[in-house]
């Protein structure tokens, strides 16, 4: 393989990717494997994933396994690195890279910079599904005043980790603001009502992940309308012929439902289950999907006549 110019420090290295047959999959998993020459030294730098976890000792053992296939020594590279994790390293003389500013191969010499970098910001692009929950209870909750994050993830049926990071999405979307108070955090919408979903929709998600066509029973029942059913009920449009339906996809075993197809099964009393990214029951009133979410599942739609019906109960919402 042809060699490539590396620039580190200010120094000029090669690099040449190396393959990695013969190496057990959990040390090339998700890596890359290059021999970096400077000089008359070489060595294999081996990037790393971020989402990797492994530890210290685990670095340490890998470095030595490694050293001893290629005959020369190893650095790892890494995204970025805190304080901590330079120190560990350091400690245990395990040569990294990190960034474009934290560097130590004791075997070349030692060459450090005291930054370390930032998180990197949330995006804002398009909202997970935990949060569009969370945007949701907040647009439903009919209270403009600050919430603490531990009554909406206990509201939501989410972890504060997963709604931590829900809620700084909501942030860099200028939807919600936060403030700490004492040991708790608030966080508070920005607008309110269909003002407020105007202003996040071009962060919403479709909620809907599949849809399947099944006997009907009455366990069905329980879940609520959506769809073209929903829209049938909140605004002038006609029923569909096949009632639609739907249920957080976390809560039934559509692999187990056996599907069924009209043009075969003309006997057959179907209803169509929306298999939905985050829990409808929990905004659904009167056993009707909310607006929003029912807006958003017709993300795309061409047709004039459903438009207007979504237009219409979005309108006619209490909000």
């Amino acid at each position: 393989m042809s060699n490539e110019p590396l620039n580190l420090f200010g120094l000029d290295f090669q690099s040449e990717k190396l393959e990695t047959k013969g190496i057990p999959l959990y040390l090339t998993a998700r890596r890359t494997f290059h021999k970096v020459s400077w000089a008359n030294q070489s060595f294999i730098l081996i990037k790393v994933h971020a989402d990797e976890r492994f530890g210290v000792i685990a670095f340490e053992k890998q470095a030595a396994q490694l050293s001893e296939r290629y005959g020369m020594p190893v650095a790892f590279e890494f995204e970025n690195i805190s304080r901590t994790q330079r120190n560990s390293l350091i400690e245990r003389n395990i040569s990294f890279i990190a960034g474009s500013d934290q560097l130590y191969l004791p075997f070349l010499g030692i060459a450090l910079s005291n930054h370390f970098a930032q998180p990197k910001p949330i995006k804002a692009e398009k909202m997970m599904p935990v949060t569009q929950s969370l945007f949701l209870w907040l647009l439903y909750r009919g209270n403009a005043k600050p919430v603490m994050k531990k009554d909406a993830a206990e509201a939501i049926g989410v972890t504060r980790t997963s709604l931590t990071r829900a809620s700084g999405q909501l942030e860099a979307m200028g939807l919600i603001s936060q403030e700490k108070t004492g040991k708790e955090f608030l966080m508070k919408a920005e607008g309110s009502g269909i003002e407020l979903y105007r202003k996040a929709k071009p962060f919403l998600i479709n909620p809907v992940q599949k849809i399947i066509t099944v006997q009907n029973e009455r366990e069905y029942d329980q879940y609520p309308l959506s769809g073209e059913s929903a829209l049938a009920e909140r605004a002038m449009l006609n029923p569909p012929a096949v009632s639609v339906r739907s249920v957080w996809k976390a809560t039934i075993d559509s692999g187990s439902i056996p599907e069924v197809d009209t043009r075969w099964e003309p006997e057959a009393d179907p209803v169509r289950l929306e298999l939905w990214k985050y829990d409808p029951a929990l905004f659904a009133k009167g056993g009707i999907a909310d607006p929003v979410s029912v807006a958003m599942s017709f993300e795309g739609n061409v047709d004039e006549r459903i438009d207007g019906a979504v237009e219409e109960y979005l309108e006619g919402y209490a909000w």
